[in-house]
């Protein structure tokens, strides 16, 4: 390996390789993937990155495999199943990785808040992103399995779809629970169960960016409101999204939809008193 001309000493350099290995964008992104989420094939580590390319992913994992981090298993011949794993040298990288997060925990920590997408499909999960990604950290998750990884680094927003692969809706309000704020989106006609869902906010699909934006903003502003303030809000915002679909005499006859509205007036009837 090719070492550029420092005056440090011999275990300086040596650090400076090590460095030198994971500089490259994706290689320590691939390195962390496989220590948390364990041997996984080809399609399962393009799913918990979803950032990255099928070409790019190729490439880095052939690096990583000539570098000695990373194995390369071949399951079974017919039909070709392979997966990737760590070395023992890439297992025993995880602390420093640890020692990593201390550090920038206490020297890059952002005031940004930190919103969480999740959707299955990548196109729009990559477009959401775009949208969002000036005024916000965000997180992308295509299925429940990434959502669940993601839900570790404690979002602010979570915004997700309702068929999101792998994650029932109430699986992820119970994973979210009550430490971030939820917005759940919802396709062209809502069913009715949807007022069964504790989520604090509803879009409904396709959405535009400055819609994103303002739910999101509307969110951030209601943290640390009162239970039953926030409750207020999201029947509010469900009885709302039904009436711009539904017919009122659908409304009218329909038993969910009837206790929405009557809860709603009962938590309003309190906050008058």
């Amino acid at each position: 390996m090719g070492r550029p001309r420092v005056d440090v000493s011999a275990d300086a350099r040596v650090a400076l390789d090590a460095l030198s290995l994971l500089s490259n964008k994706w290689h320590p992104v691939v390195v962390v993937a496989l220590t948390h989420h364990g041997p996984s094939g080809f399609n399962e580590l393009l799913d918990v990155i979803p950032d990255i390319s099928g070409k790019v992913l190729s490439e880095t994992l052939e690096t990583l495999v000539e570098a000695e981090l990373i194995e390369r298993t071949v399951i079974s011949e017919s039909p070709l199943r392979v997966e990737y794993g760590l070395t023992s040298a890439g297992k025993e990288m995880e602390p420093i990785f640890a020692a990593l997060s201390e550090w920038g925990t206490r020297h890059l920590e952002t005031d940004a808040p930190t919103v969480l997408i999740a959707d299955g499909d990548r196109r729009l999960l990559d477009m959401y992103g775009d949208w969002l990604s000036d005024q916000y950290e965000v997180v992308r998750a295509p299925d429940g399995r990434a959502l669940e990884s993601a839900l570790e680094d404690g979002p602010t927003v979570v915004v997700f779809e309702l068929g999101l692969p792998g994650a029932a809706p109430d699986d992820v309000i119970e994973s979210v629970g009550n430490r971030c704020r939820t917005i759940a989106l919802v396709g062209d006609r809502p069913t009715f169960d949807l007022f069964a869902l504790e989520c604090d906010d509803v879009l409904r699909k396709p959405i535009v960016r400055e819609t994103a934006l303002e739910a999101i903003e509307t969110q951030l502003s209601r943290i640390d409101e009162p239970d039953e303030q926030r409750e207020r809000a999201a029947i509010t915002a469900k009885l709302s999204l039904f009436r711009s679909v539904y017919s009122r005499d659908t409304l009218e006859s329909n038993p969910q939809y009837l206790e929405a509205r009557s809860r709603l007036e009962s938590l309003e009837s309190a906050a008058d008193e």
